[in-house]
């Protein structure tokens, strides 16, 4: 059952919400539409009061929802700031399974952080970079073969771009530039990746982080790979919650080894990107998004891009190194 195929008369949901309210009471159940997830997701309210959000999935991925409520647990007792679980289950009958969460009430960052001051919007960028650090303290009980995997996955968009017939900016030198560096990759540490790290989910109020939601695309990799993010979604929003949120996630210091293996995240990312807006018919803005990042980046030297240093420049005005 796709997204599309949702239906607010559908009788298997129904019957999903009134056996949950067995279990949780609750008055009424609203539907959230937002995000890009296939889930359908509402907020369940008592006595008006927001108390859970109850995401709703086809019963396939009952596995992966079971594996999400675990890491959420895991996550809490490292102190993050996320979503509180509370029940995973699958209805067969009705083809469909559930994970219910604590609710966090706030707004978005996307909505908040374009309001505050910069030094705000900083000092919250550092407060998500901590957070980040704390995510990625949950390692896989297993070894990962992560780089032969990352590499396998690199081929297969480059693969779908030729496919495509449609070509990005300096396309060549980006893939010169991920063949000549992947070699970074060969000792990664492997941990759990959020995997969709950015202000859409990351809830505040007050001005402040109150939490980190939206785990559902959780998988495992290179801690560093989720700063890819940055340029790809966060920059637009906010280049100085950005700046914070590395800085932030270093606590002040970061690695002589952090920007080249930043480029090269920020390459891999390419030919996905031009995937995604090929899959949303926003060929032409996707391309722009492109020959922006590449321009803004820079590649050969393994320096930090245009956007941090335009922060940097900034820096000592802002109330770096809090604790």
């Amino acid at each position: 059952m796709e997204t599309d195929e949702w239906n607010e008369s559908d009788d298997k949901l129904q019957k999903l919400l009134s056996r949950l309210r067995q279990k949780v009471g609750f008055d009424h159940a609203e539907w959230l539409d937002k995000g890009y997830s296939d889930a359908r997701k509402f907020i369940l309210y008592q006595a008006d009061q927001p108390l859970y959000l109850l995401r709703v999935h086809v019963a396939d991925s009952f596995a992966r929802r079971v594996e999400e409520f675990q890491y959420l647990k895991q996550h809490i007792q490292h102190g993050v700031r996320c979503p509180q679980p509370i029940f995973a289950e699958c209805f067969d009958d009705l083809e469909l399974c559930y994970l219910l969460a604590a609710y966090i009430e706030g707004t978005s960052g996307e909505e908040v952080l374009p309001r505050l001051p910069p030094e705000s919007q900083f000092l919250q960028g550092w407060e998500a970079g901590r957070e980040l650090k704390k995510i990625h303290q949950v390692v896989p009980k297993t070894p990962i073969n992560w780089t032969e995997q990352r590499y396998d996955k690199y081929i297969r968009k480059k693969t779908t771009v030729q496919e495509l017939g449609i070509s990005f900016y300096k396309q060549d030198f980006i893939e010169n530039f991920i063949e000549s560096h992947f070699g970074l990759l060969n000792n990664s540490s492997v941990c759990f990746q959020h995997d969709d790290f950015h202000p859409s989910n990351l809830i505040f109020r007050h001005g402040e982080l109150a939490g980190i939601i939206d785990f559902s695309r959780f998988d495992w990799g290179d801690p560093w790979e989720e700063f890819f993010k940055l340029p790809k979604y966060t920059c637009d929003i906010s280049k100085y919650f950005a700046y914070g949120q590395i800085l932030g996630y270093f606590n002040g210091k970061i690695p002589d080894t952090f920007w080249a293996k930043y480029n090269l995240f920020v390459a891999l990312n390419q030919h996905a990107t031009l995937i995604g807006g090929a899959q949303n018919h926003k060929i032409r803005e996707t391309l722009h998004k492109i020959k922006h990042t590449v321009d803004t980046h820079d590649f050969e030297n393994n320096g930090p891009p245009e956007w941090y240093l335009e922060c940097e420049a900034l820096g000592h005005s802002f109330s770096i190194g809090k604790d």
